[in-house]
């Protein structure tokens, strides 16, 4: 185990959006905009916060979730249920080098997700089409536990679920304000903004050897 600043490292926590998997937004609203004939703008501009944000936190089913984005588009809407599942299906892009990097530490580490997410994406998508998910210890999935990031509840949540304290946890996000969070409560935090810089930071922490970024 790596000590940083006389921290114990035992776990580290991997977001999934961005830093596991690349995400196209514009291939579900596209999706969205050939099927209803809005414009790709107006479909932005209308898209549903506070449903999304409640999706996520498990407060909605999948059926509130659809006829949340329906409802908030232009009226009469002509979107159907298997269109909106196959525009949504269509926001999950190729799994990034950065699986590589996990199933590295996870060789001397505890590896687990922590991710702002949703059941259709984890449970018929995620957990089917890729190997991430069978490579870590455990996930902590915003709709599991009614928390989204950055509420700083959800890191010690996520702390308490893996067995281990926030001073002993790494947490690699592309968003800086889940960072910033996770470093609020004592994790240590990654901002991921490529697969160069993360493992360049990890090397840095002592955390994998300079060897092991040469592939």
């Amino acid at each position: 185990m790596v000590h940083l600043s006389g921290k114990m490292i035992t776990t580290i926590f991997f977001d999934i959006g961005g830093v596991l998997l690349n995400v196209h937004p514009e291939r579900t609203v596209q999706y969205l905009s050939d099927c209803t004939d809005v414009s790709m703008e107006e479909i932005r501009r209308r898209f549903p916060m506070a449903a999304h944000d409640d999706y996520e936190k498990g407060y909605l089913t999948d059926k509130e979730w659809f006829l949340a984005i329906k409802e908030s588009l232009p009226q009469p809407c002509c979107l159907k249920e298997s269109d909106f599942w196959h525009a949504w299906e269509l926001l999950l892009g190729e799994e990034k080098e950065t699986v590589q990097i996990l199933e590295d530490l996870s060789d001397n580490y505890s590896v687990w997700l922590l991710s702002n997410t949703n059941p259709q994406h984890i449970k018929e998508e995620i957990e089917k089409r890729y190997a991430f998910p069978h490579l870590v210890e455990g996930a902590v999935y915003s709709f599991d536990v009614g928390l989204r990031k950055p509420d700083k509840v959800i890191f010690l949540t996520a702390a308490m679920l893996a067995g281990t304290r926030p001073e002993q946890s790494i947490f690699i996000d592309d968003v800086d304000k889940n960072v910033s969070a996770a470093n609020e409560v004592g994790f240590t935090g990654i901002h991921f903004k490529s697969i160069e810089q993360l493992r360049e930071d990890l090397v840095q922490m002592g955390l994998i050897k300079k060897e092991k970024i040469i592939r």
